[in-house]
């Protein structure tokens, strides 16, 4: 959790793709050893998002939940990303780079961002200093595999394998 009190940042010009806005982002940063909290709020020429249908117990793996996840593309669409950048270090606890969701400004569509391209942005963005994790006490978490042959799965199902491009 986080109280976000975001600064602004000069938008790019032109229209960006996925790669090219958390690059333009990432030199906007005093340091890359922080956590940052992004909200851009704009138009989007195109968004791709995914959502995780509900699971019942015993629950899969997220690398094998998300196997037939359902996939959204949305068209000249007003918006507003959110998410974090986690820094390198935090591998294996959770994936270095940017996590974004959408949502429409309507509220009726979104999910988690697996490409877009930009149109006109408003781009806010916060520093966090902090970083608090909590881990459960019981049986099913003590008997988890949780080597890191598994942060690959973790990886892949982060950062999507969408191909993010602006041509649509």
């Amino acid at each position: 959790m986080t109280f976000f009190q975001g600064e602004k940042i000069a938008p790019p010009a032109g229209s960006l793709d996925y790669g090219q806005l958390t690059a333009y982002l990432d030199q906007q940063l005093p340091t890359k050893n922080l956590f940052y909290t992004v909200r851009i709020d704009g138009a989007f020429k195109w968004v791709k998002t995914r959502s995780c249908v509900k699971q019942s117990k015993p629950y899969p793996r997220l690398v094998e939940a998300l196997k037939n996840q359902p996939e959204f593309e949305m068209h000249n669409v007003r918006g507003t990303l959110v998410g974090f950048r986690c820094p390198d270090y935090v591998n294996g606890v959770n994936v270095p780079g940017y996590h974004l969701h959408f949502i429409t400004e309507d509220r009726t569509a979104g999910g988690h961002v697996l490409g877009f391209a930009t149109d006109q942005l408003n781009i806010r963005m916060d520093k966090a200093t902090a970083f608090q994790m909590n881990l459960p006490e019981n049986e099913v978490f003590y008997m988890l595999e949780l080597s890191a042959k598994k942060a690959g799965e973790l990886e892949k199902v982060e950062k999507g394998t969408a191909t993010r491009t602006d041509t649509h």
